[in-house]
């Protein structure tokens, strides 16, 4: 567990440098958009495609690790539908909670695996984004077509393309290319892919922290800490559950322990603004949890560990 918190602090420390930053106005509001599409179109697939290709053989554990890791995901979703009856919420509170449940911020945990996981820990870390990148969007632009309070129907062409141009799967895709592909892994283009994909972390962790949001906590209470109690007690579980009882190795069951512990991700934020959802509910979740995530990460990871 020391390994953990010791590899979370400087992940903290990031985050409330880019809270602070925006607090204060010292970067300017406007100029976060910019910071974060940078990461997220140029440098975050240059960290996923460099940390996969350059990962040593991961044997067989790859294949099951996704399995259920992606299995997980469905059974999340799952649940939080079955809660939906209990719930007595609107369309686009649930939507909300759904999104909570379900959405992870894979950018925080490849952090963390960079800091405190070997590097074919890391990798598949990494890999996790290719099938559960795509499962999630499709899930939650379905249950937000259904509950939420768009206007108009949703494209279905529209939400395929974006899947299909998703940068952080093409990423992933060629690292996973590059394991069979010799040419993909020449020197000259691995390095080049390093010395980019370093400023994806540090950049990435700063948007999360100018991100967050505590005026938005106080928006529905009940609802927040259901969506609260889905992330960061129930998902962690329902990862661990699976990978113990499907005999992963135990050098891998701490790493769906981490994916499952982690907190909300901001994207869900900009989807339910585009498509009815409750935005301010998800913002509040978002902060939360991304507060709570270095209490929830040391307690799960260390249980397996």
């Amino acid at each position: 567990m020391g390994d953990i918190v010791q590899g979370l602090v400087p992940i903290a420390a990031a985050i409330f440098i880019g809270w602070g930053a925006r607090k204060t106005g010292l970067i300017p509001a406007e100029l976060w958009g910019g910071v974060n599409k940078l990461a997220y179109l140029v440098l975050l697939p240059a960290l996923l495609f460099v940390t996969i290709a350059s990962a040593g053989s991961l044997g067989g554990e790859a294949a099951p690790f996704l399995v259920i890791a992606t299995g997980a995901f469905v059974a999340m979703a799952v649940i939080a539908l079955l809660l939906k009856p209990v719930l007595h919420t609107d369309g686009p509170s649930f939507t909300s909670v759904f999104q909570g449940g379900l959405r992870w911020n894979g950018f925080v945990v490849l952090a963390l695996g960079q800091q405190a996981f070997s590097a074919d820990q890391a990798a598949l870390l990494a890999l996790v984004f290719a099938p559960t990148v795509p499962l999630i969007n499709v899930l939650c632009v379905a249950v937000l077509s259904v509950w939420g309070a768009h206007e108009g129907r949703v494209s279905p062409s529209r939400v395929a393309f974006r899947i299909a141009t998703n940068p952080l799967i093409l990423g992933c895709g060629l690292g996973a290319l590059a394991s069979f592909t010799p040419l993909l892994r020449e020197p000259l283009l691995l390095d080049t892919a390093e010395l980019v994909g370093r400023g994806a972390l540090p950049l990435i962790l700063l948007t999360v922290g100018a991100s967050l949001d505590f005026s938005a906590i106080s928006a529905k209470p009940a609802m927040l800490a259901a969506a609260t109690a889905l992330k960061l007690l129930v998902a962690p579980a329902v990862f661990i559950g699976l990978g113990m009882a499907f005999g992963l190795p135990a050098d891998i069951i701490p790493v769906l322990a981490a994916v499952g512990a982690a907190p909300g991700a901001a994207s869900s934020y900009v989807l339910a603004k585009e498509l009815g959802g409750d935005a301010e509910l998800t913002a509040g979740h978002v902060t939360v949890t991304t507060v709570l995530a270095f209490l929830s990460f040391p307690l799960w990871i260390g249980a397996v560990s």
